[in-house]
């Protein structure tokens, strides 16, 4: 990976992230999806997480988490899921901006907004593949299922400046 690519990558995340932080939900389709995912396969275990993970010091999750932060002024924190064939997981982290992006395979991703927004009517349903990010701002839900084969997620929270 060169750091061109992971430039161009980051800038698309904040390019996202300036337009539509605190609006609502977005997709984002980063430039060098396919350069970058590969520095982030080498920390997924062989066995289903049960929970939401603390990306592992010195992985690629985390290096991806410190140059958004840089990029964008906040405090960034990577988090890694396996979604199993079959089953659904939940993005508990509703109190802070979330960044959440395949890894490897794809996934159903359900977008809902808690605070009675009324853009939200209904919510967003979208299909997320490998290197597609969906930004979900603070107050929205997600809700990932719909996996046909093992899936590797990456979530980026955004915590507040203080």
């Amino acid at each position: 990976m060169s750091e061109t690519d992971c430039e161009l990558f980051l800038r698309d995340m904040a390019l996202c992230l300036s337009t539509y932080q605190g609006t609502g939900p977005a997709m984002v389709w980063p430039e060098r999806a396919h350069a970058i995912l590969p520095m982030l396969l080498g920390t997924f275990g062989g066995t289903a997480d049960a929970a939401w993970r603390p990306a592992p010091p010195g992985a690629g999750a985390n290096r991806l988490a410190t140059g958004l932060g840089d990029v964008i002024g906040r405090t960034v924190e990577a988090f890694e899921r396996r979604l199993l064939a079959g089953s659904a997981i939940s993005v508990d982290h509703t109190g802070a901006d979330v960044l959440l992006f395949p890894v490897r395979g794809g996934a159903r991703c359900r977008i809902d907004c808690q605070d009675h927004a009324p853009h939200a009517e209904g919510g967003l349903e979208l299909r997320l593949r490998a290197g597609e990010i969906v930004y979900a701002p603070a107050g929205h839900g997600c809700t990932l299922s719909g996996a046909n084969a093992p899936c590797l997620l990456l979530l980026l929270v955004l915590r507040a400046t203080p």
